[in-house]
Formats: C-alpha cells, sequence, structure tokens
C-alpha cells in the first residue's frame, strides 16, 4: 500500500461511514473533522511524549504511537479526498527538526482548518503531519500498514454499529 492506495481506501471508508450514520451527524461535518484531527494529533503527541518535560521515562510504544499516527492520516485524508486533493499533492513539510516545534506548528496548521478550508492550507497541514511523522522516524511502509491495520478496524467498527 502506498499513499494513493491510502487515498482510495479512504474514500471507500468514508462512504461506508456515510452510509452508516444518521445525516444529521453531517450537520457542521467540517467542524467535527477538524476537531477529530486535533484530538488524534493530541493522542499521537501523548504516545511520543517528547513535549512532556516533566516526564523521566519517556520510552515510546512504536505500535500505539504508529496507531494514534494513523489515526490523524484516516482524518486528513478525509479532509483531503472533501477538497478534491490527490496524493500527488502532498509533500512533507519540515519546518523544525525539533518535534515540539514542529508538533506545535501542526496544531497551528490544523487549527486554521476551521476557517479556511482551502487546497492550500489543507496540502500544507497534510504535508506539515507527515513532516511530523518522519522526524519520528515514520516512513511511508510504516504509515500504510499502520493505516491498514486501522482501516480494517474501522470497518469492523461501522459492521458492530460503534
Amino acid at each position: 500500500m502506498n499513499l494513493t492506495e491510502v487515498f482510495e481506501a479512504q474514500k471507500k471508508l468514508d462512504l461506508a461511514f456515510a452510509n452508516s450514520i444518521e445525516k444529521t451527524e453531517f450537520l457542521n461535518i467540517k467542524i467535527k473533522m477538524v476537531i477529530a484531527l486535533l484530538v488524534e494529533l493530541g493522542e499521537f503527541a501523548n504516545e511520543v511524549k517528547l513535549f512532556k518535560y516533566w516526564k523521566k521515562d519517556k520510552s515510546i510504544n512504536q505500535i500505539s504511537m504508529l496507531e494514534e499516527y494513523a489515526d490523524g492520516i484516516h482524518f486528513i485524508t478525509s479532509i483531503a479526498l472533501k477538497n478534491n486533493i490527490t496524493s500527488f499533492d502532498i509533500k512533507p513539510i519540515i519546518k523544525y527538526n525539533d518535534f515540539t516545534l514542529q508538533l506545535a506548528y501542526t496544531y497551528q496548521c490544523f487549527t486554521k482548518l476551521f476557517l479556511h478550508h482551502n487546497k492550500r492550507l489543507i496540502k500544507k497541514a497534510y504535508g506539515v503531519y507527515l513532516g511530523l511523522g518522519e522526524i519520528m522516524n515514520i516512513d511511508r511502509d510504516m504509515i500504510c500498514t499502520a493505516y491498514a491495520k486501522k482501516n480494517h478496524k474501522n470497518y469492523e467498527r461501522i459492521k458492530n454499529n460503534y
């Protein structure tokens, strides 16, 4: 699986979710998607722990970290698809080599999506998120593997009326 396949799989998953949830849930969907994206970014950051200046043990559970990162990939890909952005439009962006600074920048980019849901900002936000992953040595194969596992879990959730 590559990023193009992630986009194709997400398109199918979005359709499956759309067919399984109440239409009233689509009210303010753009806002809800950005909130979900921010929540997933926070969960990823919690797994990485590098911003936790007070914590002595900062060992990382790779499996949990990748699962949380994949959750973010699900939401940012869904946002990209709703704006007709393809995987070919996305390039990793590393503004800071320091995880904490790149994390803060990622939050800034994601938060801007509340006000401006345009292609330029979405591509930038996606690229910055990929850059954050690269800082943590998450490569495309790892992204795709974690995404595929989470995608399977999401279909199970749909089947079980999650």
